[in-house]
């Protein structure tokens, strides 16, 4: 019986990945055991807060497996994560898994359970079958069999603890028993339901502390803990690799057993240890270390190692090592033995024994322990190489144990093929997923066996794999690429070119593969009878060894055969051959119609014959001609020989006819070139002479003629004889055939069928541009050898690596000598470096998805999910103020729901009735996951409650509608329901751009409003067989006839009715197939009726708005020049740094000069080191590098450092200055203002170390306009690991990109290329200047930041960096070389920025070319340019357009060029203005042909202002501080953000404009203002603003009610305002005014005016109150309440007051001597009425009142007339656009009644009706609509 092997492994285990991690985890010591609340909360039910557990559950890739979305949600977690690590270790063991398809292959696995089923299916509401499929625990095993086609036997298997080592002996004795070749044994267990664990815990197994302490003596119990591992088992002879060999496995069960079922026996398991060494012939001293169960329990641990010393202690003399893989990461129970064996075959491939953990003093009920036959392993030993055993135990009684042999197998020997390139290919999932795989196999490009397993498993179908990659591994240029490959299976065809691609050396890179060479010998054995040698002629440095046809023939043809011979060793065969001429040999060749010796002799025969017969002097030529035409001119001789491509013909004939037609030719300026052919005019006449003697010799070289194949299309006969019997076969007549005919290649080339893979087979490329021409454009062309290439094997490698990425699959192992198998240990996992497409998370049951004890029947639970499969991704378009918020009907339409449930019936045939309905909160939607909302009703009160997690969002009262009246829906306005929208009516379009603007961004499904009419009292809504969008539709009506335009949500609705009999009734039919419903709302009553829908008493608050609390923009706009020096230098703190930075370089300078070591930095002398070392930046790496010891290699050593201190380089101040200074916005903005268009892309270049990522896209964010398409690059992917999460978070693409090399075409053309070298290395700048030059658009910009030579900074940093640079590096550079190298690469330096310290950024421009420029004065002030303007713009003419401000410095030249780029055709606009400030400063000569105009017109750019010496433009940049400041008289407090008192500013008042006050006004200035609790409310946000009466929500500010102070005649006054109190000034209307008696201070007079008017108020206007009458007044002690005493004292009235403290009580009879004792009672309880009644002897007054009004007989009701300032009339300018429009909004709130709106001439689309929105009657206003001239634009910024 063969051998059974672990072959293959991988696995996910606590906080590990992959196994890799797993290892790294248990030799170093990680507890992997970790107290979090991934799984439930951390100590639910009193359950330890410690267990193992996976990273992420929640990561599948679906599609690969084939797996449905739906069944990916439902399918077991545990199941999901296996099918992926089955694959993984699969492809660990080497092995394709399509090879393993269709085999009797088993799959046994370990599994207790599916938690996630019983989540799954606890709802009937939510079951879906699919939970079935995807949670049986029978699915487990045979899902793995279904996916990868494995026909052996499928066994899920639970055994407890022991039942994936259970799995593992069942495969094992299959496969020993020939059942199976091999098999995949898998264990899994994840921890979802704490009730698991609960019963654990009351069974008393696990651990409090949730730690396994195995075999220490406070082993207390076993932490519970999750696994997924997979093994792949095969025959020894179709492993390879073998991680060890199993010697024997066998299992038992303990039986009955007295102390119960849990209770291990060791004796029992001590007889299955002894049945299986011994009978197997296995010593016991051979086993050098024992995998124990060891879970640390008290009973567990000392019952399985007393049963394995009295087993195989007996006659050690050494102590066998134990451990337990669970003290590392908890027991993850079935799984359990696959992870003790993952940590086996870890430590014996890594050849140390891992660890335990938590073992500090031995289980004294382990008496082995203590005498040292048992040794713990508790830090990490050497393997001395004897087997292992792995023990294993239910807590049911079943029993396995496992005998491993080590895999012993050493390194090879190094073979002469070893040191050759070779092709590394890999497919994946993801781009990355390759990426890994390469760069693991160029990291152990030495171990062969590791690179052909890798290669092995490349070949998959792209619709599997759709990323392919290669890499060559050794050669010089180490070529490599990664792409996606488009499904589906591409032809591959041969093309054999003819004659001309010999050239001396051919074929001698290629002769170092064994398979080539070998070819070639056997050519040389075919022609050595006659005289030659064909390896002989590939190696003669002769140049003319190829002059001889002969030599040429042979080695062409041998060249071709050894490279079919190649291709065909890689598994290539192709499905169409074609052959040029010659070529057709090598045909016969590939087509198997010739031997290799027929074809050999065929190519020999055929120069022989020519050489040797007596051919008049012949010469062929190339012409750009057509066959046909070809066919008409060629004069007579000269005949048409090879039909190339359509327009390429070469054509052969004696030499002086030709030579003169070629010259005809090229007189007439048609393409005519000779072609080199040794005077031989081949393809022609001149052949027929020798077809005789030629056929004569292959006769007896092709004896017997064999079939062609229909894959080969014949270019030697027509294609209208190919079946013909010439055609049939490749025999000496077909032969001869080809040498005399011409070629008709370019017919067989059209059969070529579209996306075919195209291999020229030719020692040089030489038809690569005739293929270009002649196949379909789909096709891809690849070439096998390149004459004169450095090494042709690097090329060949290399194209096969091309030919991989196009989907065909290539076995590159075949060109060497067979690896041997199995791979040596230590050979290095491929598992963990399997990457999955891991873009979509699936559903993970939580703890809350499992029955517990607080659900109750009464309530549903609802799982919102707007995922785009859910039937609620609707709710997506219910987006308020930027955030999608879970609208108010849809909770009633939820209650709807629930309570049709439980009438057993649906929604539509149950009326219903909502009443006292109260919304609490909102409740906002995630993007992704679900939101639970639990309905509750109460069956006796009819009530209702919807809550999220706790929190009650909606309460309310629903019923069963008994007996709906249909006549309560019918309209009770005059309006006509059958057209119930008035003439002037806003469209849906119109609908939602006005509630856009009040913040309801509402989506399509929301959108129901279809027509309304302008008050919003009428219109038409939609119905989509959607009540929660219809309902919605209602309340938008609501919103819109409010007329405001703050953001308001429901809060109350007193009662809804709905019928859906009645609605359905009341629908109709508009537009098509659109069903719609009359709305009405009559605001007399507060109602809304639709369809048969009745809401009444509709409540709605204002809700604060998110974009009010983004701060403003604030920014500055000045003119920059386009070249500045001497940047920064006012900045002292950069001063200081670089001060500091000389000295610490001195001091490193002085330190390796005494090593002999030269560190060359001008400007060090006289600078000084600092006393205290620097802790940040560059400061701190030169201070780190001074302390260096300086013994071994310097580069080593600062790298070392530089390495670990260069993430503080990217932040350091000077290294920054110019990127954190204006100049980089400066720059960016110039790019960005001298775009065509609003779409930006931006490529960094190096970003890992430039990091211009976290600049640029923040400078740009100021432009809401921009649409930024940022693509990050570096040389290594891997560099921009650290910034995932922040470039995903900003969606910037990432690409790999050496700038060294030209730019990959998926990166496309870039607007903006940026690059910061200050630290990084751009290697050749000239190379990589002219590669990032060329990946620019025409016009596009190259943003430069580096550092200069011959200053200190830019030197010290170059050394640190490089302090050792090899012969011809290149170092810093100058400015001046850097503009030569930007002159170099065609790139124009338009602005640089140079700071005092030697840091430069260049902008330059790719530049575009031009048509001759057009000038445009603009400064004529009668504006005649204007139409001369108007015409140019109309060409459609490319020239630039220059408008000329020259002698105007005020001129708006520059807003108008803003406005007019915007237009079409404004791309052409530049503009030039001289704006000199100083009247000395000189003006630019600007004449058409001046040098300095010229030089203008070279740059291109648009905004060219001259100021003071310097060209430059206006730019905007940030004000340096937090919000601009200013003196004035008139400011008023205010809180910007409401609820944030730290807000508080004071805010420059409109009265500072304000115009002399009218009569019965006046401007006050204020001393005092009080602060009143309102305030306080309103500016921490606990009082809304609509509960200010006045409708004064949409007011600015609110603060502020009473002050004291001046009037404009000096008069002291205190007075009463609505808001804007707390001021410096504030408009005040005469009767809110007060003298301020002369015996007070105005600090007590602000005291005064709220409260004595409230209290005033209170008692004498509103209650009437006369002398002698009783008061009660309530709080005396506060502000009102003295205030309503001392009111009522003297009006005679007697007072009882509360209070709450005698502290208060005694300090208003003080204040108030007239209050006695029974004055005073409590404020704390109810006993205060009591005590009036008992002094009042029970007289009530307000008794009497109440009692009089609730008669019903008062008449009348009080009316307060609104006093309102006089009459003001504003006119705004372009008054009827949408700024205008929002200002007219705004002032109607604010107070002017008449308005002029102005707008441009007709001719626009908007009309007058638009806009009644502002006249409404309600606001006394009259808007005149008017129309004006055109105004020139100006240039305007909003920030």
């Amino acid at each position: 019986m063969e051998e059974v092997v672990i072959a293959g492994m991988s696995g996910k285990l606590p906080e590990s990945e992959n196994l890799e991690e797993f290892w790294a985890n248990l030799i170093g010591g990680v507890d992997m055991v970790t107290d979090d609340d991934r799984r439930w909360k951390a100590g639910l039910y009193g359950l330890p807060r410690r267990s193992g557990k996976l990273k992420d559950l929640s990561r599948f890739d679906a599609s690969f497996f084939g797996v449905h979305p739906k069944q990916a949600h439902t399918m077991d977690p545990q199941l999901r994560l296996l099918l992926e690590v089955t694959y993984e270790a699969i492809v660990d063991g080497g092995i394709n898994p399509a090879s393993l398809r269709g085999t009797n292959t088993g799959v046994w696995v370990g599994v207790s359970g599916s938690e996630a089923s019983e989540a799954l299916s606890r709802d009937p509401e939510t079951l879906l079958g699919y939970s079935m499929v995807g949670c049986q625990r029978a699915m487990m095993a045979n899902r793995l069999s279904f996916f990868f086609n494995f026909r052996g036997p499928s066994v899920s298997l639970d055994t407890a603890c022991s039942s994936s080592l259970l799995a593992l002996q069942n495969a094992y004795q299959a496969i020993r028993s020939g059942e199976c070749p091999a098999a995949i044994v898998g264990g899994i267990n994840i921890l979802l339901k704490p009730n698991t664990s609960l019963q654990f815990l009351k069974l008393g197994l696990l651990s409090p502390e949730g730690t396994c302490k195995s075999f220490d003596e406070t082993g207390n119990g076993y932490c519970r803990s999750e696994a997924v591992v997979a093994m792949l088992l095969t025959k020894k002879s179709l492993a390879r690799r073998v991680y060890a060999t199993i010697l024997n496995a066998g299992t038992n069960t303990d039986g009955y057993k007295e102390e119960g079922i849990t209770f291990p026996s060791g004796e029992v398991q001590e007889q299955l240890i002894r049945s299986l060494y011994e009978p197997a012939g296995l010593a016991p001293e051979s086993l050098e270390y024992m995998e124990a169960h060891g879970t640390g329990t008290k009973v567990g641990d000392p019952q399985e190692l007393n049963s394995i010393v009295r087993a195989l202690c007996a006659t050690r003399q050494d102590p066998l090592l134990i451990g337990s893989t669970k003290s590392n990461m908890g027991h993850p129970e079935p799984a359990s033995g696959l992870a003790a064996l993952a940590k086996v075959l870890l430590s014996l491939e890594h050849g140390l024994w891992a660890p335990n953990l938590h073992f500090h003093s031995p289980n004294p009920k382990i008496p082995a322990l203590q005498d040292r036959r048992l040794q713990v392993v508790d830090r990490p030993l050497p393997i001395r190489g004897g087997n292992v055993g792995i023990n294993s135990f239910g807590f049911g009684g079943s029993n396995v144990h496992v005998i491993l042999q080590p895999n012993s197998q050493p390194p090879p020997p190094p073979a002469p093929h070893t040191a050759l390139p070779r092709l590394l290919q890999a497919s994946g999932r993801t781009l990355e997923a390759v990426q890994a795989l390469l760069e693991q196999g160029l990291r152990h490009r030495q171990n062969l066996a590791f690179v052909s397993m890798l290669n092995d498993i490349a070949a998959a179908p792209p619709a599997a794999m759709p990323f392919r990659g290669y890499a060559v591994l050794g050669g010089e240029g180490s070529p490599q690429d990664v792409q996606q490959v488009p499904a589906g299976q591409r032809p591959l065809w041969f093309i054999c070119s003819g004659m001309g691609a010999q050239w001396r050396g051919m074929g001698l890179s290629l002769m170092r593969l064994d398979s080539f060479r070998d070819s070639i010998l056997r050519s040389d054995e075919t022609v050595k009878p006659l005289g030659l040698q064909v390896s002989g002629l590939l190696q003669s440095p002769d140049e003319a060894t190829f002059d001889d046809i002969v030599h040429a023939f042979v080695s062409l043809t041998a060249i071709q055969i050894a490279l079919i011979d190649l291709l065909t060793s890689m598994g290539l065969r192709p499905d169409g051959i074609i052959g040029h001429s010659l070529g057709e040999v090598a045909c016969g060749y590939a087509d198997g119609c010739l031997s290799q010796e027929e074809a050999v002799l065929c190519a020999y025969w055929r120069g022989q014959c020519i050489k040797e017969a007596n051919i008049p002097p012949g010469a062929m030529a190339a012409v750009g001609l057509s066959w046909e035409e070809c066919k008409q001119r060629c004069p007579p001789g000269v005949v048409p020989a090879c039909h190339n491509s359509e327009d390429t013909v070469t054509i052969s004939g004696p030499q002086a006819t030709m030579s003169e037609f070629v010259q005809q030719l090229k007189q007439e300026g048609v393409f005519a070139k000779e072609v080199r052919t040794g005077g031989l005019a081949f393809h022609s006449y001149f052949m027929d002479s020798i077809a005789p003697t030629l056929l004569q010799a292959l006769k007896k070289v092709i004896r017997e003629p064999r079939p062609r194949s229909a894959r080969w299309l014949s270019t030697s006969i027509p294609e209208a004889q190919w079946q013909g019997s010439l055609a049939r076969t490749s025999s000496a007549e077909y032969n001869v055939n080809n040498m005399v005919s011409p070629v008709l290649f370019q017919e067989a080339l059209r059969h070529v069928p579209e996306n075919a893979v195209v291999l020229e087979i030719a020692p040089h490329a030489l038809l690569q541009a005739i293929l270009k021409r002649g196949l379909k454009s789909s096709c891809t062309i690849l070439p096998l050898m390149k004459k004169d290439h450095k090494d042709n094997l690097e090329f060949f490698l290399s194209n096969m690596g091309r030919l991989h990425l196009t989907g065909i699959d290539v076995k590159p192992n075949g060109l060497f000598p067979p690896v041997e198998f199995p791979a040596p240990r230590g050979t290095p996992l491929i598992s963990p470096h399997i990457k999955w497409d891991h873009s979509q998370t699936w559903d993970v049951p939580a703890s809350k998805d499992f029955p517990s004890g607080s659900s109750c029947s009464s309530a549903t639970v609802y799982n919102i999910d707007t995922s785009p499969e859910s039937p609620d991704h609707y709710l997506v378009d219910h987006c308020i103020d930027g955030r999608v918020i879970f609208p108010a009907t849809g909770y009633l339409c939820l209650v709807w729901k629930t309570l049709a449930r439980a009438l057993g019936q649906n929604m539509e045939q149950v009326p219903v009735v909502f009443e006292d309905v109260t919304l609490y909160q909102a409740t906002i939607l995630p993007k992704t996951g679900t939101v639970p909302l639990k309905v509750r009703l109460l069956e006796a009160s009819h009530a209702f409650e919807v809550s999220n997690n706790g929190s009650l969002i909606v309460s309310g009262k629903v019923r069963q509608w008994e007996d709906p009246n249909p006549k309560l829906f019918d309209s009770r306005d005059s309006v006509d329901p059958a057209d119930p929208v008035p003439m002037l009516r806003l469209s849906l379009g119109d609908v939602y751009k006005e509630l856009r603007l009040c913040g309801y961004d509402y989506g399509p499904h929301f959108q129901g409003i279809l027509e309304a009419g302008l008050e919003g009292n009428a219109g038409r809504l939609l119905w989509r067989e959607n009540w929660v969008t219809f309902l919605d539709t209602m309340l938008q009506i609501i919103i819109l006839g409010l007329g405001s335009h703050s953001l308001r949500l429901p809060t109350r609705i007193t009662a809804i009715h709905i019928d859906p009999t009645t609605h359905r009734q009341k629908l109709y039919t508009l537009q098509g197939e659109a069903q719609v419903a009359s709305v009405v709302v009559n605001k007399c009553v507060n109602s809304i009726v639709a369809g048969g829908v009745l809401m009444s008493r509709v409540h709605s608050s204002t809700a604060p708005r998110r974009q009010e609390q983004l701060p403003p923009v604030l920014e500055k706009f000045c003119f920059t020049p386009y070249v500045e020096d001497g940047c920064l230098a006012g900045n002292m703190a950069l001063q200081e740094g670089l001060q500091l930075c000389r000295g610490l370089a001195q001091a490193l300078q002085s330190k390796v000069a005494q090593q002999g070591l030269k560190m060359v930095v001008p400007g060090l002398d006289g600078a000084q080191a600092p006393r205290e070392a620097p802790q940040q930046g560059l400061p701190r790496l030169l201070a780190t590098a001074c302390q260096l010891q300086l013994n071994g290699n310097l580069q080593l050593e600062l790298g070392q450092v530089l390495a670990r201190e260069r993430p503080l380089l990217c932040d350091d101040p000077l290294l920054c200055g110019l990127l954190d200074s204006p100049a980089l916005k400066a720059c960016v903005d110039t790019a960005l203002e001298n775009m065509a268009s609003l779409t930006m892309k931006v490529v960094e270049v190096l970003a890992a170390d430039g990091q211009l990522y976290s600049r640029i896209p923040a400078l740009l964010s100021t432009q809401p306009l921009v649409k930024l398409d940022y693509t990050v690059t570096d040389r290594h992917p891997q560099a921009l690991e650290a910034a995932q999460a922040q470039l995903q978070q900003h969606n910037m693409t990432q690409g790999q990109w050496d700038p060294m090399d030209l730019a990959p075409s998926s990166l496309g053309a870039a607007d903006l290329l940026v690059c910061n070298c200050a630290l990084a290395t751009l290697g050749n700048p000239a190379t990589a200047l002219g590669n990032m030059a060329a990946t620019l658009k025409e016009g596009g910009f190259l943003l430069l930041h580096t550092l200069l030579r011959g200053y200190p900074l830019g030197e010290t940093v170059a050394f640190l960096t490089c302090p050792e640079p090899h012969p011809g590096q290149q170092g810093l550079l100058s400015q001046d070389q850097w503009e030569g190298l930007f002159a170099g690469a065609s790139l124009h330096l338009v602005a640089l920025k140079r700071s005092f310290y030697g840091s430069v950024l260049f902008l330059c421009r790719r530049l575009a070319p031009q048509a001759s420029p057009v000038f445009l004065p603009v400064e004529d002030t009668s504006f005649r340019w204007v139409d001369s303007l108007k015409n140019i713009l109309a060409d459609s003419s490319s020239q630039r357009v220059w408008l000329m401000a020259t002698g105007c410095t005020t001129s708006g030249v520059v807003g108008m060029a803003k406005c007019l780029r915007k237009e079409p055709g404004g791309h052409r606009i530049r503009c030039i203005l001289v704006s000199n400030l100083s009247s000395t400063s000189p003006v630019p000569e600007v004449d058409p042909g001046s040098p300095e105009l010229q030089k203008v017109l070279q740059r291109d750019l648009v905004m060219n202002v001259y100021r003071d010496g310097a060209w430059g433009a206006f730019h905007h940049f940030p004000l340096e501080q937090d919000k601009p400041e200013e003196q004035t008289e008139h400011a008023f407090v205010d809180v910007l953000t409401r609820g944030d008192l730290s807000s508080i500013r004071w805010v420059c008042s409109p009265l500072r404009h304000a115009q002399p006050p009218g009569p019965g006004v006046q401007l006050c200035t204020i001393y005092y203002a009080s602060l009143n609790f309102r305030d306080i409310m309103l500016a921490t946000g606990k009082l809304s603003p609509d509960a200010i009466p006045g409708k004064r929500a949409a007011q600015d500010c609110l603060l502020g009610m009473e002050f004291s102070g001046r009037d404009a005649s000096g008069k002291r006054v205190m007075g009463l305002v609505s808001a804007k109190g707390l001021a410096t000034s504030v408009l005040v209307p005469q009767y809110s005014l007060w003298d301020v008696p002369s015996n007070w201070t105005l600090e007590e007079a602000a005291s005064v005016p709220v409260v004595y008017s409230t209290a005033y108020y209170a008692l004498v206007v509103r209650g009437r109150v006369q002398p002698g009458e009783t008061v009660l007044i309530h709080s005396g002690s506060g502000g009102v309440g003295q205030a309503a005493i001392a009111i009522a004292l003297s009006l005679g009235c007697r007072v009882f007051t509360t209070v709450g403290s005698a502290a208060k009580q005694a300090y208003l009879q003080a204040r108030f001597p007239q209050l006695n004792e029974t004055s005073f009672a409590n404020s704390r309880d109810t006993s205060f009425e009591q005590h009036v009644l008992w002094h009042t002897a029970g007289k009530d007054r307000w008794e009497d009142a109440f009692r009089y009004m609730a008669q019903g007989k008062h008449i009348g009701k009080v009316v307060i007339q609104d006093l309102l300032p006089g009459p003001q009339e504003h006119i705004i300018t372009g008054g009827l656009g949408g700024f205008g429009l929002e200002l007219a909004q705004w002032l109607v709130g604010e107070g002017p009644r008449s308005w002029v709106l102005t707008s441009p001439p007709p001719g626009s689309a908007q009309t007058p009706e638009f806009f009644q929105d502002v006249s409404k009657p309600k606001y006394s206003g009259t808007p005149e609509l008017g129309q004006v001239g055109p105004i020139p634009p100006s240039p305007t910024r909003h920030s």
